[in-house]
C-alpha cells in the first residue's frame, strides 16, 4: 500500500513538477517570405497583436513564452483569442501545424512543424494562419489606402533530442521556450528591418 502511493506519488511528480537537469540537442530550420510596399518611415515596431493557435497544452505555454520572448526583443504584446480579417494593428500570428514527440524521463525527442506570420496593418487576408495550405502562394498587392505594408509568413521545423533526468513539464517548458525563441527572433529582426 505505502509502495503503490510512493509510486503514484513520483508518477504524478513527473507530470506536474517543472525539475530536472538535461542536456538538449535543438535545430531549427525555417523558410520566410517577406514583401513590402511603401514607405517604412511611419511604422512603429513596439506593439503586436499576437494569435497564438491553441489545441494543447504546449500551445498555451508557447503563447506565454513568445510574450516573454518579444518583450526581450523590445515589442509588447497584446493577446488575441480569436481570428478577425482586420486587426487594426501590427498582428503576428503562430501556429503549430503537427507535432510528433516521445518522452520519457531520460531521453526525449521532438519534431515540430509551426507555420508563423506578420501583418503591419493587420489585415490577414494574405496570411495563412490556419495551416491549410503549406503550399500556398501568397500574392501581395497594394491597395493605396496603407501608405506602408509589410507582410511576413514563413514555416519552422525545431528538431530536439534530450537526456538527462526530467519531468514531463520540465521537457515540454524546454520545447516551448525553444520554439518562442526562435520565432520571435526571427520576426523581429525581420519586423524591425521592414523587410
Amino acid at each position: 500500500m505505502i509502495l503503490s502511493a510512493i509510486a503514484l506519488l513520483l508518477i504524478l511528480s513527473m507530470s506536474f513538477l517543472d525539475a530536472g537537469i538535461r542536456s538538449s540537442s535543438t535545430s531549427a530550420e525555417s523558410s520566410v517570405s517577406a514583401y513590402s510596399t511603401g514607405n517604412p518611415d511611419n511604422l512603429l515596431y513596439n506593439d503586436i497583436i499576437l494569435y497564438v493557435h491553441r489545441e494543447e497544452a504546449l500551445d498555451t505555454k508557447l503563447e506565454t513564452e513568445l510574450v516573454e520572448a518579444f518583450e526581450e526583443n523590445g515589442i509588447s504584446v497584446t493577446l488575441s483569442d480569436e481570428i478577425k480579417d482586420d486587426y487594426g494593428s501590427q498582428f503576428v500570428f503562430v501556429n503549430i501545424i503537427d507535432v510528433a514527440r516521445m518522452y520519457t524521463p531520460v531521453y526525449s525527442k521532438s519534431d515540430i512543424d509551426i507555420r508563423f506570420g506578420f501583418s503591419s496593418s493587420g489585415k490577414t487576408e494574405y496570411l495563412d494562419i490556419e495551416g491549410q495550405n503549406a503550399d500556398r502562394t501568397v500574392v501581395f498587392s497594394s491597395d493605396g489606402i496603407d501608405s506602408y505594408q509589410l507582410l511576413i509568413q514563413g514555416n519552422m521545423h525545431l528538431k530536439d533530442e534530450t537526456k538527462g533526468l526530467y519531468t514531463y513539464r520540465s521537457y515540454q517548458d524546454h520545447i516551448a521556450r525553444e520554439l518562442a525563441n526562435t520565432v520571435a527572433s526571427e520576426l523581429a529582426s525581420r519586423i524591425k528591418g521592414g523587410v
